[in-house]
């Protein structure tokens, strides 16, 4: 008897282009999803860097206190906290690079921040902006050293930086 003749197994042009559109829709449905996530994700990063340094200036303070318990001509302008030598002013870390970046880098390395030079009404301060930019928004916090010895720094978040 003979056999009947057998259609192709492989896909149509029809089968193709349906997947085609399906997977069209897909990715233009995941795209917007990626984009928010992304910009959720550095918006975490930034608040999460922005602990770490009210945390760091703290820590850097407290060691200050004690170094100063035991001495009182001691100014704290260096202190070594984890094994780095960590720069101060006014018994807390400065707004230089030696100052805050290297005390927050004591508990995260902070390769994706960029830190940018400054003065705040007259006192030293950096601008901690999450690379890259072009990604959601600069995303931004401000680190203003103490401006005297029984002041405190400034440690802000720019809300309107991470969108």
């Amino acid at each position: 008897m003979p056999r009947p003749p057998s259609r192709s197994s492989g896909l149509t042009r029809l089968d193709a282009a349906v997947a085609l559109a399906i997977v069209g829709v897909l990715i233009a449905v995941a795209l917007p999803r990626l984009h928010s996530t992304r910009v959720a994700a550095r918006q975490v990063r930034l608040k999460m860097l922005l602990a770490t340094a009210q945390s760091s200036a703290s820590l850097f303070h407290g060691r200050c206190e004690i170094e100063r318990s035991r001495s009182v001509d001691t100014d704290c302008a260096r202190l070594a906290i984890g094994g780095r030598a960590i720069s101060g002013v006014n018994y807390w870390p400065s707004a230089t690079p030696q100052g805050l970046p290297n005390a927050l880098n004591q508990w995260t390395e902070t390769p994706d921040i960029d830190w940018q030079s400054e003065r705040i009404e007259g006192v030293p301060a950096l601008r901690a902006r999450l690379k890259p930019v072009a990604v959601a928004g600069s995303c931004e916090f401000i680190y203003a050293q103490a401006a005297s010895p029984g002041a405190a720094p400034r440690i802000a978040l720019i809300d309107a930086s991470c969108p």
